[in-house]
């Protein structure tokens, strides 16, 4: 009798590990609710197999539950193990998981040791993990000073952001890592956004990435992105930082919006989603309002409905041009995005670090 010994290893540990590939062998709608960022999906189980097990485990046996887990597998087992087979590379760490480092990820890793592919097993997996995430960013110490970028609704932010994203300057896109935009209509266009799991293990990488640099360039964002939060931790650092104030006229800034909300998606078909969010507003501008903006949008007048949806609804919320200016450190023309973009360079370099 031949007895497999499957290597395993902590999260701890598994995280630092050079040239890493996690394997998640768990169902897609598993993977898709939190994962190991960067972590490859080849289930041992689709979604229907996972509920028919799952459904045999709690109402029938253990035991009639794992020959049917069986069933499903023995048929998976060597295109898996040969799709594994190719991901691994000479030098290169392979660490298998599933839910609580159970049945499916001891099986992958067994059958991998046995096709002379070495690989490790997530001890206690996602699950894990996701406490790891939890209890680093509740401890987490921000050491660089947070850079605010503020400003009312279209007037750049997340396109400088991004900007000094690509030339290398340390600047994080909340709004990207939550797939919403942070609004009423954010979720537009975006499809699904991203869970508490993988917003809070992407947020921590990018901290992690980051946290030896002197800045980390931001967007001004409430606590509360969409769907999910961010930690305290970055939060109560991003209230404590910097503040940088940008401005534009009121065309520039419905020029942008309806090339971001519109234009980039006009393969899209979204005047649903645009019509639902217009309607999640009467609570807050009234009846008579909505409707004015409804009537005027389903004629197609879009320039007045983004015109009247900044000036009755954004900017009397987020207040920025009444702001007192004593409060920002800088205050930059966004008229031109490449030009502010370079501004806050130089602001940057000046900070001296």
């Amino acid at each position: 009798m031949v007895i497999f010994i499957v290597n395993i290893i902590r999260v701890e540990d598994a995280v630092e590990l050079d040239k890493t590939v996690f394997i998640d062998v768990r169902s897609p709608v598993e993977y898709d609710g939190g994962h190991i960022p960067g972590a490859v999906n080849i289930p041992l189980f689709s979604n229907d197999e996972r509920a028919q097990v799952g459904t045999l485990y709690k109402q029938v046996s253990v035991e009639d539950a794992k020959q049917m887990g069986l069933s499903f597998a023995s048929t998976k087992l060597p295109a898996m193990i040969e799709q594994i087979r190719r991901l691994y590379k000479e030098k290169q760490n392979i660490v298998v998981y599933c839910w609580r480092g159970g049945m499916r990820s001891k099986a992958v890793v067994s059958v991998l040791e046995m096709m002379g592919v070495p690989s490790l097993q997530l001890l206690n997996g996602y699950k894990a993990y996701r406490q790891y995430v939890l209890d680093r960013l509740k401890q987490y110490e921000v050491k660089p000073t947070i850079i605010v970028l503020c400003g009312s609704t279209g007037t750049g932010k997340t396109m400088i952001i991004r900007q000094l994203a690509k030339r290398n300057f340390s600047a994080i896109d909340l709004e990207h890592l939550a797939n919403h935009r942070g609004s009423v209509f954010g979720q537009i266009g975006l499809g699904k956004s991203a869970t508490a799991q993988n917003f809070d293990a992407m947020l921590l990488q990018e901290l992690d990435r980051l946290n030896n640099q002197p800045y980390i360039v931001v967007e001004c964002e409430s606590k509360r992105i969409g769907n999910v939060y961010l930690p305290e931790c970055f939060y109560k650092a991003m209230k404590q930082g910097k503040r940088l104030l940008l401005s534009t006229n009121m065309e520039i800034r419905i020029d942008r919006l309806i090339e971001e909300y519109l234009d980039v998606y006009q393969d899209q078909d979204n005047d649903e989603a645009i019509i639902s969010s217009i309607n999640s507003l009467r609570k807050r501008l009234g009846n008579k309002k909505t409707d004015r903006l409804l009537k005027d949008f389903n004629s197609g007048q879009i320039r007045t409905v983004v015109k009247d949806l900044l000036i009755e609804y954004y900017d009397p919320m987020y207040g920025y041009e009444k702001s007192d200016l004593a409060n920002y450190e800088l205050l930059i023309s966004a008229d031109e995005v490449n030009q502010a973009t370079e501004t806050i360079i130089q602001y940057l370099q000046q900070l001296g670090r």
